[in-house]
């Protein structure tokens, strides 16, 4: 159990950082749009969002709380 939270925690952290490497292709400056490299961007995000989920299921499945419940705790 563990270790599985400890994989997704890494899965999150990896999707952060493609997510982040795509942003930048796709805004390298504050004047600029690549849209070239939206595609790969829009792919990266919902990629996040996956593992994010996943993450997020664990934890409530775990701690046998609901997925508004571990907000409230986030934000306490």
């Amino acid at each position: 159990m563990i270790e599985t939270g400890r994989q997704l925690v890494e899965a999150v952290r990896a999707a952060a950082a493609t997510h982040n490497q795509t942003w930048e292709a796709l805004v390298p400056d504050p004047f600029t749009i690549n849209l070239a490299a939206e595609a790969d961007e829009e792919q990266a995000y919902a990629a996040m969002t996956r593992a994010k989920a996943a993450l997020r299921d664990h934890i409530c499945e775990v701690y046998g709380i609901s997925a508004r419940e571990l907000s409230s705790l986030a934000l306490s």
